[in-house]
């Protein structure tokens, strides 16, 4: 939360000439609308169940919703805060908001920069075994919010006393933008016009096409605001690239809808996913955004765009509300993506098979309630490897944590031959592969560990076979102990513990000679792995 509670309060506040009593009750009110975000992600439960990788996404995640609120909302307080003299509101608002993008760039860079050198200077020290600087620029999580706050807070200040620098970036920016905006014109009236002849079937199967329909309109849109803006200045092309740019805008619209009718398809099969229900939301935004422009050019031919001043602000309102209404219940996408997978299962819309146990599992508290009550599914539990799969996801994540004991492992596994005891450090070794180890706990019949020689060295291996994942695991003695020697993921269809005692018993489990070789050069052994060869 550092980087964009900094940008908002030093860009908006710190050359205000306000009232201190008003910048400081605004700022309070911020504060206020952060805490309230924080408060609703806490109630969401997002975190509960998640990973230490997968939490990280998840504050990633928030940090640039965050990020996002905070530029939506900043034009409006420096409209407020420190008003234009002379200058419209759509002026002021559009001006601010390239300038806010340029100061975020900058902050992006300057702590990009920043930690490279530290990187740099840590990694230096650490060659002569000084470990200190890594532990301290690295492994303290104060140090990364009070530096890179004090880094951001910095960059903003420096940019905002550098406004003709800051406009000369943005005219270049704009320069090069007019050079793209009649590419991407000629790109979008190509692929409409082409479209009918190749059908909308494609389309259906494609499953990034609302993705890339979106980037096209929005990127199209983005350019238009920026090439003509508050000046309005549409005689800056000639008049037949001008019109392509025109007709262009119009068929926007017809993006908007190809990708609803995507997503649309996509909902129905699958139902609702977190991504679909933001691709909706960004579908949504760019509808509205085109169908404006629209009506703007087909009823004001002599002025084309006099309505952006309202159709972008409305715009950029609808995001900031879309934003906040994702970090309150009451469009709570996990919740949402949930209810809609179980209500899909129970209605029989679609099979176990199909039920996506990785989205409850992301999904915190909500998830681990649809988990609990798919546990309580005789239907749904009835094939072994979804009880497994399940149970794991259920399992207590100090009990994931820790490996499996040896006296566990010896009353859950059986072992063949009976009459021949495996030493305690072989149990310590399959302790130590949890996911393995944890699966042979559910049931006797889970797994089952044979000892035999599979080199012919006079010397037995042993082999754990875990019939729910079908694999199998070689085990080999070594100088430090036992070791995994090797795996199979190819069980025969359907084999059960009871058939492969059958095996063992009739000795039909032998060891098969590989068809294939490897190489020899000047007696140095090159290990060959072999494609597409059968059976090897």
């Amino acid at each position: 939360m550092a980087v964009p509670a900094t940008v908002m309060t030093t860009t908006a506040f710190t050359s205000s000439r306000k009232p201190l009593l008003l910048r400081l009750s605004t700022l309070v009110g911020l504060w206020g609308l952060l805490a309230l975000f924080g408060i609703a992600a806490g109630y969401q439960d997002a975190l509960a169940s998640l990973e230490r990788w997968d939490s990280q996404g998840w504050f990633l995640t928030f940090s640039a919703q965050l990020m996002l609120i905070g530029l939506l909302i900043l034009p409006w307080l420096q409209w407020r805060f420190e008003p234009a003299e002379g200058q419209s509101f759509y002026t002021v608002f559009y001006h601010r908001n390239g300038v806010n993008a340029l100061t975020l760039l900058a902050v992006v860079i300057a702590n990009g920069l920043f930690w490279l050198i530290l990187l740099l200077w840590a990694k230096l020290f650490e060659m002569v075994d000084i470990t200190l600087f890594n532990k301290i620029f690295f492994d303290s999580g104060w140090f990364f919010a009070v530096v890179t706050g004090a880094i951001s807070a910095l960059t903003v200040i420096l940019t905002q006393h550098q406004a003709k620098r800051m406009a000369a970036i943005q005219n270049l920016l704009t320069l090069l933008a007019s050079w793209l905006l009649p590419l991407l014109s000629l790109l979008t009236l190509s692929f409409i016009v082409v479209l009918p002849f190749v059908g909308l079937e494609r389309l259906s199967h494609q499953l990034s096409a609302a993705g890339l329909l979106n980037c096209l309109a929005l990127m199209s849109l983005f350019l238009v605001v920026i090439v003509f803006g508050p000046e309005r200045n549409v005689q800056r092309y000639p008049s037949g690239l001008r019109y392509l740019i025109y007709v262009s805008i119009l068929v926007l619209p017809l993006y908007a809808l190809l990708a609803s009718w995507a997503l649309w398809l996509r909902v129905d099969q699958y139902g609702w996913t977190p991504e679909r229900l933001y691709a909706v939301l960004i579908t949504c935004i760019t509808l509205v955004w085109t169908i404006g422009y629209c009506v703007s050019l087909l009823f004001n031919r002599h002025d084309p765009f006099r309505l952006q001043d309202k159709v972008v602000p409305g715009v950029f309102l609808l995001m900031l509300i879309f934003l906040i209404l994702l970090r309150t219940p009451l469009l709570d996408v996990w919740k949402i993506s949930v209810n809609d997978q179980m209500s899909r299962y129970q209605s029989g819309k679609i099979t176990a098979e199909q039920v996506s146990l990785y989205l409850f599992s992301q999904a915190g508290k909500r998830g681990q309630q649809a988990l609990q009550t798919l546990q309580q599914d005789e239907k749904f539990m009835a094939t072994p490897q979804r009880r497994q799969e399940l149970n794991m996801l259920l399992a207590p994540r100090g009990k994931m944590d820790s490996a499996v004991t040896q006296a566990q492992l010896k009353d859950n596994v059986d072992v063949m031959p009976a009459d021949v005891h495996p030493d305690a450090q072989l149990w310590v070794a399959i302790g130590k592969e949890q996911y393995l180890s944890m699966a042979c706990l559910r049931s006797k019949e889970e797994c089952l560990l044979v000892s035999q020689d599979l080199n012919h060295d006079g010397q037995p291996e042993w082999v754990l076979y875990q019939f729910t994942q079908g694999t199998a695991v070689i085990y080999r003695h070594t100088a430090q102990g036992w070791t995994m020697a090797g795996e199979s993921r190819k069980f025969p269809k359907s084999l059960t513990k009871d058939e492969l005692l059958n095996a063992l018993g009739q000795n039909k489990v032998l060891t098969v000679k590989k068809e294939w070789d490897d190489l020899s050069i000047f007696g140095e052994r090159l290990k060959v792995d072999y494609y597409d060869t059968g059976e090897r």
